[in-house]
C-alpha cells in the first residue's frame, strides 16, 4: 500500500514537468497531459451537547487519480485513510454446541492507514453503454448522495444506518436508452473493496432504473441481493425508490424510501425509513438545507444488539462555498431515539475541499 501511495505522489509531481522533459525520459509514451488528479478531503469539528464532548476527526481523505487513454476507456485509482481492517462475519458457539453467525464491524489498526477504494477500468463502448469494472464505485445511493450535494456534511440514508460500502469489487454496466429512461446492473464481491471473495463463492447482485421525465425531476428505484459468506445465511435484500424535484435553480427537494430485509445476512432483522431533504440557495454562495430521516428495525430474538434502534434525525445549517472546491457549513445534527436512551444532539463545522 505505501508503494501505491508513493507512485501516485510521483505521478502528480511528474504531471507537473514540462512537456520536453516528460518526452526525454517517457519510455512508455505516457501522456501526462491525460492524468486528472483527484482530491477531496472531508473534516469535522463538533460538540455533542449530552455528553460535553468536543471532537474533531477527517472522515474522508480522497488521494488518486484518472487517466484518460482515449475517448472510449479511462482508468481510476483513489486511495482514502481511515481503519482499513474490520473484523467482520464470524461464528460463535454456545455451550450446547449451537452456532450462531455474528456479524462484527468494528475497526481495528490505525485511523490513518491509506487504503485502495478504487481501482477501476471504465470502457464507453457507445453513447448508450458503458462497462466498468474492478474495485468500482456502487450505484445504490450515489444518485441520492449527489442530489442531497451535502456529503461532507452528512452520509445518506444507507450509508449514514447500514454503512453500505461505496467501492466494491466487481463489474457494472450503464445502459442510456434516451435522456429520461436508464439502467444499470451490477456483479460484485459483496464485502467491499477491502475484503476478498469467500471461500463460498457468494456474491451481490444489484440493478437500478433511473426515470428522469423532465430537468425538473428525476427518479431510481434499486434493489441488491447479497449472499453471506458464511454458509446457510440469509440473503440480504434492499429496496429502494428515490425522487428529486428542482421547483428552481436556487432550491431542491428529495425524498427516499428504503427497506432492507435480512440486514447484515441476519435471518429475520428488518429495517427500514425514509429521508426527506431541502436545500435553498440564499445568495450565490450560500444555502440554507434541513433534513428528516426516520428509522425503523423489526427486531428478532437472533439479533445481536448491533443496531441504533427506532428513532429519528434531524439536521439543519448553512453551507458555504467561498471559492469553487471548497465548502464550509456550521449545523446541527440530532438522534432523537424512541426509548429516548442516549440522545444526541450536536452542533458541528463541516468542511470539504477537493480539486
Amino acid at each position: 500500500m505505501k508503494r501505491i501511495l508513493n507512485t501516485t505522489i510521483l505521478l502528480f509531481l511528474l504531471s507537473s514537468l514540462p512537456s520536453k522533459a516528460q518526452d526525454s525520459t517517457n519510455v512508455y509514451n505516457f501522456d501526462f497531459h491525460k492524468v486528472k488528479p483527484i482530491v477531496q478531503i472531508f473534516g469535522t469539528a463538533s460538540y455533542n451537547f449530552d455528553e460535553n464532548k468536543y471532537e474533531y476527526s477527517f472522515s474522508r481523505a480522497h488521494i488518486g487519480f484518472q487517466y484518460q487513454f482515449n475517448a472510449k476507456w479511462n482508468a481510476k485509482i483513489i486511495l482514502d485513510r481511515g481503519r482499513s481492517t474490520s473484523v467482520g462475519k464470524i461464528t460463535v458457539s454456545d455451550s450446547a454446541g449451537n452456532k450462531f453467525n455474528i456479524e462484527n464491524t468494528s475497526k481495528e489498526g490505525s485511523y490513518y492507514t491509506m487504503w485502495l477504494k478504487f481501482a477501476s477500468l471504465q470502457w464507453k463502448v457507445n453513447d448508450k453503454l458503458t462497462l466498468e469494472g474492478g474495485a468500482i464505485l456502487q450505484n445504490h445511493y450515489i444518485t441520492m448522495e449527489r442530489f442531497w450535494g451535502l456529503r461532507y456534511v452528512a452520509q445518506t440514508f444507507q450509508d449514514l444506518y447500514w454503512h453500505i460500502p461505496s467501492s466494491d469489487l466487481g463489474f457494472i454496466a450503464y445502459y442510456k436508452f434516451n435522456k429520461f429512461f436508464s439502467v444499470d446492473a451490477a456483479i460484485t464481491n459483496g464485502e467491499g473493496s477491502r475484503v476478498k471473495q469467500d471461500s463460498f463463492g457468494k456474491v451481490k447482485i444489484a440493478g437500478g432504473i433511473d426515470i428522469n421525465p423532465s430537468q425538473k425531476i428525476q427518479t431510481r428505484i434499486f434493489y441488491h441481493n447479497k449472499q453471506s459468506g458464511i454458509n446457510n445465511s440469509a440473503a440480504e435484500q434492499l429496496l429502494s425508490a428515490f425522487i428529486g424535484y428542482k421547483p428552481t435553480d436556487k432550491s431542491r427537494i428529495g425524498s427516499e424510501f428504503n427497506y432492507m430485509k435480512n440486514l447484515d445476512n441476519t435471518d429475520g432483522l428488518k429495517s427500514y425509513g425514509f429521508s426527506l431533504y431541502t436545500a435553498y440557495h440564499i445568495t450565490r454562495k450560500t444555502e440554507l438545507f434541513t433534513r428528516f430521516d426516520r428509522l425503523l428495525y423489526n427486531i428478532t430474538e437472533n439479533t445481536n444488539g448491533n443496531i441504533m434502534g427506532d428513532g429519528n434525525t434531524l439536521m439543519g445549517g448553512l453551507s458555504f462555498a467561498p471559492v469553487k472546491g471548497v465548502k464550509l457549513s456550521m449545523n446541527y445534527q440530532g438522534w432523537l431515539p424512541d426509548d429516548n436512551v442516549k440522545p444526541q444532539n450536536r452542533i458541528l463545522f463541516n468542511m470539504e475541499y477537493k480539486f
